[in-house]
């Protein structure tokens, strides 16, 4: 197999799990990232994947973050305030953030300890499976 065929192979494979979603690079679509871990390399992924899918969509696409379970500290400042900057940075673009109300409860996260802009949620479980019930597309990481 030559290089051209090879990039040609993979750049059409990208393309594969949007056309089963019934997607093109110009609709416009709904994407949610639930983060539920405490993994910091793990929270940098999540950023990547969230600059890919602007990159891909820009303004037509619909972003949102829901912090729940563990997961509940990427948007604790004192715990991640190194991501502070992507995290204002993203929220600028229109994606927004959602904290877990039980989860900032069971790991004693205080409202005032969550960055500005994030609203929170009743439970991030349940906001998960409405906006799936939305027709957004969940980004397991």
């Amino acid at each position: 197999m030559n290089r051209r065929t090879l990039l040609k192979a993979i750049s059409i494979s990208w393309l594969l799990p949007l056309s089963s979603l019934g997607k093109t690079p110009d609709d416009e679509v709904k994407v949610l990232f639930p983060v539920t871990f405490r993994d910091r390399k793990r929270w940098k992924k999540v950023f990547l994947r969230i600059r890919s899918a602007i990159n891909l969509w820009g303004v037509r696409a619909e972003i949102e973050v829901v912090a729940y379970d563990e997961g509940i500290f990427l948007l604790d400042r004192f715990e991640s305030g190194e991501f502070e900057e992507r995290i204002s940075n993203l929220m600028i673009y229109g994606i927004e953030f959602k904290a877990c109300q039980v989860a900032m409860n069971v790991f004693g996260v205080e409202r005032e300890a969550l960055y500005e802009g994030v609203e929170v949620v009743k439970s991030g479980f349940e906001y998960h499976i409405l906006k799936v019930k939305e027709g957004y597309i969940p980004i397991y990481l």
